[in-house]
Parts: structure tokens; C-alpha cells; sequence
């Protein structure tokens, strides 16, 4: 064997009988049934064949809504974390995973009804050529990161998977970037895929960050998943096709850089991943830690609390009304008229207290976000500590502001996104985590004004001052990426499309950083 080669031995198992699935409309029969041939088959009102329907019946699926995938001659439904939710006759799928059966009932966002009817297929016809092996070459050698070789597939990057958590001592910030399920590549009819799995800092192909769809992989490809660090280049390894064989030959060295590929330096994936296991929530206390949005569970926190002090002072009621149970029929009417007051002076009270809020809650649902901006900040001069206000008053000024903003930004009419940074920062005076939330948002103009500035990302640095200035900007990136990463995740709650921009931003930063930032170790 020559000494840059690596042998896999593989177990010969017999074939596995290929499931052809097929969706039967139940309640849209014009739509025509859906024949599922691949090992993966993605549901999303984005999605071919759901993207050509009429938009009236798509529009309650979510844009990344299920996928429908075979394991081990088994079909199974995931739903991903719909907003309408996926059912299997009847039971909800959220969070979870299905096994399908020849005729069950697949419902989707209450909307759409299939049965399943599930098929021996006859075996795919053989290609002319087998991807052989997916190697993930670093960009930069100065990180220390070494190759990627995948033989099977689906392929998970998780930053908790010792393919990067082995970085997570040396690099901790970096592999923070990284979600726990982050993005997989997988084959579809032989040819490699990588979708994102609705991580928090995005996977990217080139400046592109990936939406919600999968995107095919060609040879050349640079891949990256969250920040800078992780860069890879896609190189491809096709063999003629023909039988299975039982031991794998997988080059080490590709012609086209040998210098970047050693032994020593390469983690070698042989081992196939699972669709299971991919699309399989994870329930663990801490699973999504990269991912949590603390200022949108504090608003349901408090509310709790509030039903718990009602269900307190009905039981001292109860409580109080047992205790006359021995007393005669005159005094217990008493008792009972008396409690009957106390209700209804608590549910008064209750509704008072509550009315700015339910006020402001009005103005939001009608989309007068501006106004219940305004009127959360005055509010909240007197009560700094109401947490159901900071959240409608946070909700309303991002929904005022940044969609203009982030207009302005893109057609770089900065003197407009400057003003409206200055609003905004009026509208959230008394309104601490809306405070946060505005500079995240200046940053990021702050970023793509200076991107502009000096000619692109990618130009060369010009003087001591720009050099300086972008090492800053990169650094700050780098060294406070948790708190980035929770502003982030917070304002595209409230406004969905702020990702895109931010996208945009982070993929300058890496521009920067490769053109004179550094890395943040120097």
C-alpha cells in the first residue's frame, strides 16, 4: 500500500430493500401525489413541489417545515421545529421522530393531509462514477485544523463531535461559533449535499450563507461553518462505479495540494452517520445552549407567576369558606357573598394592573409599532423593572425601525441608518434590554459603513490607521462572540430578516480577518 493511502475495512452487508414512499393527498387531490425516491426529501413552503402551489395553501407551512428520510430500509418524519406542526395520525410529531407505515396519515401545518403508501422500489440504476471520498481541506494552515476525509454519510458538524470539539481547548470562542447541530452533508442520487440545520451563526459557501434549502457541493467549493475559523476547501474523489467493495482506498494527498494534506494532520470519518440521529431533538438541559434567547422566556416566567398568586388566593378562599362548613346556613351566605366581592374586587385589580400592558399589546397587534414604542419607553421611566413591558416595548421599536433600517443599509444610505440608530436609542432610553439589542445593531452598521469606506472587505489595507482599525473591528468580533451571538439570536426573533444582514456582516469580518485582522492570537 503506498504510504499516503489509508485502508478501510468495511463489513460486506447484504443490500437493504429500497422503500419507495408515496404521498396520496387526502383534502387537495389536485395537487397529485408525491413520489419520494431519495434517501431524503425535504417539506417547506419554499420547497419544490410545495413552492409551486397555490400560496393560500402553503402559507401555514414553515419554510423549513419537516423532512421525510429512510434509515435502514425504514421510512421516518421529522418535524423541525414547525410553527403549525407536523402530525402522524394525529399525534404531533415536534420534537421528535416517526416511523412511517403503509397507510398512515401525514398532516402538515393543519393544512395539508397525505397518506403514505410505502413501496418495494426496484434498485437505482448504477451511475457511471461513486463519490469515493469528501475531504474538508483547511483554508489556512496557521490554525492548526486539520483535514476532514468523510467515506460515508450523512455527515454531522457539531461542536460537540470530537471532529471540532477537539479544538474547544485552544479555541473555545471559535467552536463556540458552532451549534451542537450546526449542518450535515449527505448524498442525494450521489451527488453531496450540505443543508444547515438552523444554526445560530450559519454555514456558508463562499460569501453565500446558506437559507433553508441544501445546497450540492462541487470540487473547489469553500465551505465554512459560523465564524471564520472553521473554512474548508471542498475536494471531491470520484471512482468508477461497480461493486461494493469490502476494503475502501481513500488518498490522503490530492494532487491538487499536497503541501496542505499529511497523515498526521488529517481526521479521518469512515464511520456513516445516521438521519437519526441528525434530526432527533435533543432534550438535555443545556442541548441548545448556543441557541437561547433569554429575553423572549422571561415574559412567559413572569405570567406564570401570576396565574401561580391567582391560584394562591382562590385556594385561601376555598380554604376560607371550608372553615365556616360547620356554621349555619345565615352566616355561610355571608361568607359566601363576602368571598364573592373579594373576587370580584381581585379581578378588577388583576385587570388594572395589567392594562398598560394589554394597551400596548393592542398597538402591536395592529402594527402601530412606532406608538407602542414611545408609550413602552414612558412606561417603563416609572416602572424600569416590568419585564412583560421591556418585551413589547423591545418588540416594538425593532419592528419600527430596523426594517427600514436594514433597507437603507443595503442601498448604503448610511447618513438614514445613522439617524435611525439615534432613534432608536431614544426609543429604548428606559428600556435596558432594548439597549443591548441597538448597539448590536450600530455595530453591525458600524461594520458595513467601514466595509464601504475603505473599498470592500477584501482590499488591501491601505495606512497604519486602517490596518489598525480593522484588527480592532475583528478582535471585538472574535473576543465578544457570546454576546454577538445572544443579540443576534434575539433581534431576528422579533425581526426574521435581520439575519440576512448580519449574515452579510460576518461574512465581511471573515474578509477582514483573512486580509489583515488576524485571528485574534496574535
Amino acid at each position: 500500500m503506498a504510504p499516503d493511502e489509508v485502508l478501510v475495512g468495511k463489513m460486506q452487508a447484504p443490500p437493504l430493500q429500497r422503500v419507495g414512499i408515496v404521498l396520496e393527498p387526502l383534502n387537495h387531490p389536485e395537487l397529485g401525489p408525491l413520489a419520494i425516491d431519495d434517501g431524503l426529501f425535504a417539506i417547506g413552503r419554499t420547497e419544490p413541489p410545495f413552492a409551486a402551489y397555490p400560496p393560500e395553501i402553503v402559507a401555514d407551512l414553515s419554510r423549513r417545515h419537516a423532512r421525510v428520510f429512510v434509515e435502514g430500509g425504514d421510512a421516518y418524519i421529522a418535524d423541525l421545529g414547525s410553527k403549525n406542526g407536523t402530525t402522524v395520525n394525529g399525534v404531533a410529531v415536534r420534537h421528535g421522530i416517526l416511523r412511517l407505515h403503509d397507510g398512515d396519515e401525514v398532516g402538515l401545518a393543519r393544512v395539508l393531509a397525505y397518506r403514505v403508501r410505502l413501496q418495494a422500489s426496484p434498485p437505482a440504476a448504477a451511475p457511471v462514477a461513486r463519490l469515493a471520498s469528501l475531504t474538508l481541506e483547511p483554508e489556512r494552515a496557521d490554525l492548526g485544523l486539520e483535514a476532514i476525509v468523510i467515506t460515508s454519510f450523512p455527515f454531522l458538524i457539531s461542536k460537540v463531535d470530537d471532529t471540532f470539539a477537539r479544538y474547544k481547548a485552544k479555541e473555545p470562542h471559535q467552536v463556540g461559533y458552532l451549534s451542537r447541530r450546526h449542518a450535515h452533508i449527505f448524498l442525494k442520487a450521489g451527488v453531496p449535499y450540505v443543508e444547515d440545520l438552523g444554526s445560530t451563526n450559519g454555514t456558508f459557501i463562499g460569501a453565500v450563507r446558506l437559507d433553508e434549502h441544501a445546497h450540492a457541493l462541487e470540487d473547489g467549493d469553500v465551505l465554512a461553518f459560523g465564524g471564520h475559523h472553521f473554512v474548508y476547501r471542498v475536494r471531491l474523489q470520484w471512482e468508477q462505479a461497480g461493486p461494493e467493495p469490502t476494503v475502501t482506498r481513500v488518498s490522503l494527498q490530492p494532487a491538487a495540494s499536497p503541501a496542505a494534506m499529511d497523515a498526521d494532520h488529517t481526521t479521518f470519518v469512515a464511520s456513516a452517520g445516521s438521519f437519526l440521529d441528525i434530526f432527533c431533538a435533543d432534550e438535555q438541559p443545556g442541548a441548545q445552549e448556543d441557541e437561547v434567547n433569554p429575553a423572549a422566556a422571561e415574559p412567559a416566567r413572569i405570567r406564570h407567576d401570576k396565574r401561580g398568586q391567582a391560584a394562591l388566593m382562590t385556594a385561601a378562599l376555598l380554604d376560607a369558606m371550608g372553615a365556616a362548613g360547620d356554621a349555619d346556613p345565615a352566616r355561610l351566605r355571608r361568607w359566601l357573598a363576602m368571598a364573592g366581592a373579594l373576587v370580584v374586587v381581585l379581578i378588577l385589580l388583576f385587570q388594572l394592573a395589567g392594562a398598560p400592558e394589554r394597551a400596548l399589546q393592542g398597538l402591536v397587534d395592529r402594527g402601530d409599532f412606532a406608538t407602542a414604542a414611545r408609550l413602552a419607553d414612558d412606561r417603563l421611566a416609572r416602572d424600569p423593572d416590568n419585564a412583560d413591558m421591556k418585551a413589547l416595548g423591545t418588540e416594538a421599536l425593532l419592528k419600527a425601525e430596523l426594517p427600514q433600517w436594514m433597507a437603507d443599509l443595503k442601498a448604503r444610505r448610511f447618513d438614514r441608518t445613522v439617524q435611525a440608530e439615534t432613534r432608536m436609542r431614544r426609543l429604548g432610553t428606559h428600556n435596558a434590554d432594548a439597549r443591548v439589542l441597538v448597539a448590536e445593531i450600530a455595530w453591525v452598521g458600524d461594520v458595513e459603513r467601514f466595509v464601504h469606506g475603505r473599498g470592500g472587505a477584501a482590499a488591501p489595507v491601505r495606512d497604519a490607521a486602517d490596518g489598525a482599525r480593522l484588527s480592532r473591528m475583528v478582535r471585538q468580533w472574535q473576543d465578544e462572540q457570546p454576546a454577538h451571538q445572544r443579540a443576534f439570536a434575539t433581534i431576528s426573533a422579533y425581526v426574521p430578516a435581520f439575519r440576512d444582514t448580519y449574515a452579510q456582516a460576518a461574512s465581511d469580518l471573515r474578509k477582514l480577518a483573512l486580509t489583515g485582522g488576524g485571528d485574534g492570537n496574535e
